[in-house]
């Protein structure tokens, strides 16, 4: 956000849930904590980069602040139901042009080499580490208020896959939240529980180089 300022220490931003700062050092076993939020959970997401507005979180606030606020129920409102999802399709806009098993044999033969490797089969490697990934996003909410106190909870599914067969994402997040008020609104106090998990699978993308380098006269 603003740059790098250490040759050494982390330049990231210091992210900010609800009023509740992230560690620096992440979470463990998480790359990002942000993956851990529900993106239809947010309500207003501002980036402070002043080194005035920062100031009030010290010293690891030097590389910006992201401030998120979740969404909360309202008071007086009546109970309501929202439900949003999508699909999304993945699909290789372009593969590396290489020879086919008939062009490849054909070479072979032009050359006067001989191998007891070349088969009779024509496969594109290509064509069988990529595939046309559907993936799918759920999520569902329930706020309102009783009497003096609005609430909302919410539950997500993400399912995200990579066109490169086994890259896989499964997410699932829940969240809730209580936002009472008392001594005619003087005292106001936030509630917020948040569970996520998550389940990557990480393909070996080094099948990618492996596909252009096999040989195609094999299946």
């Amino acid at each position: 956000i603003r740059g790098g300022s250490s040759l050494s220490a982390k330049n990231d931003p210091l992210v900010v849930v609800d009023g509740v700062p992230l560690d620096n050092d992440g979470v463990v076993g998480m790359g990002n904590p942000l993956t851990t939020i529900n993106p239809n959970d947010i309500e207003t997401f501002t980036v402070l980069k002043d080194a005035s507005a920062t100031a009030i979180y010290g010293s690891r606030a030097s590389n910006g602040v992201i401030i998120i606020t979740t969404k909360k129920g309202k008071k007086g409102s009546s109970m309501s139901v929202n439900y949003a999802g999508n699909v999304s399709v993945g699909v290789p806009t372009k593969t590396i042009d290489v020879l086919s098993g008939d062009q490849f044999r054909k070479l072979f033969k032009e050359k006067g080499l001989v191998s007891d490797r070349l088969g009779d089969a024509s496969t594109d490697w290509q064509d069988e580490i990529y595939r046309t990934a559907v993936s799918t996003d759920h999520n569902v909410s329930l706020s309102g208020a009783v009497k003096s106190m609005p609430y909302r909870v919410s539950l997500g599914y993400t399912n995200e896959n990579g066109i490169l067969k086994t890259s896989k994402m499964d997410r699932t997040t829940a969240a809730a939240n209580l936002s009472p008020s008392f001594l005619d609104d003087h005292l106001k106090v936030n509630l917020n529980a948040k569970y996520s998990f998550t389940k990557n699978h990480f393909a070996d993308q080094g099948a990618i180089g492996n596909a252009l380098r096999f040989n195609p006269t094999v299946n």
